[in-house]
């Protein structure tokens, strides 16, 4: 018989002396290896209830002797750094210098002041007063050592052991090429680029903080290397590869503590590349290769991804609104008009209180009608354009000065297009002889707008069409009562 098939309970007859000694030795084999599973684990809660040596080896003490509730409680609170724990107490007492934090030396403690330090020397921005560059432009002062370079180690990430697969492959070749990690030589290629760039030999610190934060990525040290290496091209006039620079410092270290200034760097990048775009186009508007201030490709699209880096970076900062209105401009200038709309009601709705609210507003108005493509056409800009006069005369008239006048001019000009629009309606039922449809559009633009050259117009059709009918004669009756009849 087969014994595989007895113990899957074919053999249903447990009486045969054979089946019955299979199965009686499974049922066996199936009891000691749970004992065998189960020994195990009951040791390990064993251990477990047992107090490690060097806590047995420590005085006891009541949880209600502690007030405060215990080392634990001390240690979160930080009133008690050296009794971290029942095991170190024994060792704290022995030495005085780990019981107190004040008489602890080491890196530790030097990287701990260093960060809590402040530059001696704000960046200054693009507006602040230097040496005459770019418009008096001063560059960054490096921070002293011990206020970012006296850094320590334990504060580098720690690196896991990570599983991978064929599909890893690629990304572990592009590791081979990589610069390797060294701490050490990372801060000696950022002392050599820092005294580089207090010299204002720029090109030799771009080339060392370059090296500088390959050599250490993801560590405290990078976020001040791609600063000073924005700041070095920045000042070579290599604008595309400083822009792209502070792109990569907002993309890793989204709350820098060099925000300010790199959001004003990238404001004058943008309006240079802008103006420089405007008075010498690029080859079919997109390409250039000859000069290296700008980028080789769309220099008018990045300008605007620069003003876009700055509101999405430093949404409330100075400049957010200012970009925001350099960017409807550049719309208006190139004519996109619908864009430049857009872009002017949110300074409206996003900055309220900015000083280009009523600039944007009117640009607004012109930005709509500008974008009306005649009575035929949809006429939602020219409600959007009304909407937004009688918002500014009610909101702003005060503030207006000279532009009242031409405001209320430019509300007359919508005022005589929207009265266009119904009579042209009118015109094309008038020329298809629906004259009932034609009368009731002209004597709407009478309602509606009756100060307006339309309406004059409108006037003079309904004398004319008088007392024609409202439809037009049928002249196949006799296929008009085919199709109603098989309607029917």
């Amino acid at each position: 018989m087969n014994t595989w098939r007895c113990f899957l309970g074919s053999c249903k007859d447990r009486s045969r002396p054979r089946c019955r000694e299979h199965f009686v030795s499974r049922r066996a084999g199936i009891v000691l290896c749970s004992l065998a599973c189960l020994l195990p684990s009951a040791a390990g809660c064993r251990s477990m209830l047992e107090l490690p040596p060097a806590a047995r080896n420590q005085p006891s003490t009541a949880p209600s002797d502690d007030e405060e509730g215990g080392w634990l409680f001390r240690r979160l609170t930080g009133q008690d750094a050296a009794a971290d724990d029942p095991a170190q107490a024994h060792s704290a007492q022995a030495d005085p210098a780990q019981a107190d934090p004040a008489q602890a030396t080491g890196p530790v403690q030097a990287a701990s002041v260093g960060r809590a330090a402040a530059p001696s020397n704000a960046p200054s921005g693009p507006g602040g007063q230097g040496d005459g560059q770019r418009g008096g432009q001063e560059p960054a002062a490096i921070p002293r050592d011990d206020d970012a370079l006296v850094l320590s180690t334990s504060d580098a990430p720690v690196e896991k052991e990570e599983t991978w697969g064929i599909l890893d492959l690629p990304e572990r070749l592009v590791g081979l090429f990589r610069p390797k990690r060294d701490e050490a030589l990372a801060r000696a290629l950022f002392q050599e680029g820092a005294s580089a760039y207090q010299k204002r030999d720029y090109a030799t610190a771009a080339a060392r903080f370059r090296k500088a934060a390959a050599h250490w990525p993801d560590s405290p040290l990078e976020e001040d290397t791609l600063f000073y290496l924005g700041e070095s091209y920045y000042f070579l006039d290599q604008y595309p590869k400083a822009n792209e620079t502070y792109d990569q410092l907002l993309k890793k270290y989204e709350f820098t503590r060099y925000l300010d200034t790199v959001v004003r760097r990238q404001f004058a990048i943008g309006r240079y590349w802008e103006q420089v775009e405007a008075a010498r186009p690029a080859f079919l508007g997109v390409l250039q290769f000859t000069d290296a201030t700008r980028p080789r490709f769309d220099t008018w699209g990045r300008a605007l991804k620069a003003y876009q880096s700055v509101r999405l970076h430093d949404p409330t900062g100075p400049l957010a609104d200012d970009s925001l209105l350099a960017t409807a401009n550049a719309y208006f200038l190139k004519g996109r008009y619908e864009e430049a709309a857009y872009h002017y009601d949110l300074i409206r709705k996003d900055y309220p209180r900015s000083e280009h609210v009523i600039p944007a507003a009117l640009l607004g108005i012109k930005s709509y009608t500008l974008s009306y493509q005649g009575p035929v056409y949809d006429g939602t800009p020219l409600e959007k354009a009304e909407e937004i006069s009688d918002d500014v005369l009610a909101l702003y008239a005060t503030e207006l000065g000279d532009d009242r006048i031409r405001l209320i001019e430019e509300k007359n000009r919508i005022y005589e297009e929207k009265a266009s629009r119904d009579y042209a309606i009118g015109q094309y039922y008038d020329a298809r002889k629906y004259y009932g449809a034609a009368r009731y559009y002209y004597r709407l633009v009478l309602h509606d707008y009756p100060d307006s050259k339309a309406a004059v117009m409108a006037a003079r059709r309904i004398r004319e069409i008088d007392g024609l009918p409202d439809k037009p004669p049928d002249r196949f009756p006799w296929l008009t009562r085919w199709f109603t009849s098989q309607d029917d």
